[in-house]
């Protein structure tokens, strides 16, 4: 592998290609074509899926959370520290958004379960 090319393990299906990028953005190593977009993105802005637990006023058990869309990876650390300071209040539904436009990103924190 040259300096300009950069391993990628595809996480869209169990498969887990193990796919190479190179400079001029040609996928390789992909199984499926659902790999190709997921390796450009991991390559130009890693994003995932965000998921933490909120604490509850008055409650020992804590509010699953997670976000609504993928979220830039960097950015992550930062959406860590403002969930370790958030507090709901019950009651709280499904899917109810927690944090909306989570450091003007678009992306919302939302409920993962039910709070009574």
């Amino acid at each position: 592998m040259s300096s300009n090319e950069r391993k990628v393990t595809c996480l869209v299906c169990p498969r887990g290609c193990i796919m190479t990028v190179t400079s001029d953005l040609k996928v390789s190593g992909n199984f499926c074509a659902r790999g190709i977009p997921y390796a450009l993105q991991e390559v130009k802005e890693p994003k995932r899926n965000l998921t933490y637990v909120v604490k509850v006023a008055g409650k020992e058990t804590p509010l699953p959370v997670r976000t609504d869309e993928m979220i830039a990876k960097h950015l992550i650390p930062e959406v860590v520290k403002i969930l370790r300071q958030t507090v709901v209040q019950a009651p709280v539904a499904f899917n109810a958004v927690i944090i909306e436009n989570v450091l003007g990103t678009g992306v919302n924190i939302i409920s993962s379960a039910e709070l009574k």
